[in-house]
């Protein structure tokens, strides 16, 4: 009966040890495992929109895109049969090394018709567009995408 005893004591006191133990309770430290990827932590910027605060970085970061887009397609004169007022949407992607590439234009066919060098000027624009400072999520630069509309007005 005594080694009965005993050895159910000793089973007792090897199993709670999990359930006692201090160390353990003080190492476990909750992990941040939600991440959105959908937002970014520093928006990409241009060297006179670096030192704004975030919703002013965004701003500044897509009204210089539209200026220096606007400037670039200024320099050419259009001439249509047809009076246009039209927003097309191009969608734009900035890599972690902080350079531009055009990845699609949302035009209507009579843009299409009416001005058939507007896609492959679009594409030069976006290709002068000088280097930025890359988009930071948790520390790492990262691929960031923009979706710009354009007013198309003609006489």
């Amino acid at each position: 009966m005594r080694f009965y005893c005993s050895f159910f004591l000793l089973i007792v006191i090897c199993i709670s040890c999990n359930y006692i133990s201090v160390e353990k309770k003080q190492k476990a430290q909750s992990i941040d495992t939600i991440i959105d990827f959908t937002k970014v932590d520093v928006s990409p910027s241009f060297d006179n929109c670096k030192n704004l605060l975030d919703k002013a970085k965004t701003n500044c970061f897509r009204d210089e895109i539209q200026k220096r887009i606007t400037v670039n397609l200024e320099a050419y004169h259009f001439t249509t049969e047809n009076f246009i007022d039209e927003v097309i949407l191009i969608d734009v992607l900035i890599n972690n090394k902080g350079k531009f590439k055009l990845l699609n234009i949302s035009s209507t066919e009579n843009i299409k018709s009416e001005l058939p060098k507007l896609d492959s000027l679009l594409q030069n624009s976006i290709k002068k567009l000088p280097k930025v400072s890359p988009a930071i999520k948790r520390g790492i630069p990262v691929n960031t995408q923009y979706q710009l509309p354009i007013r198309i007005l003609t006489n």
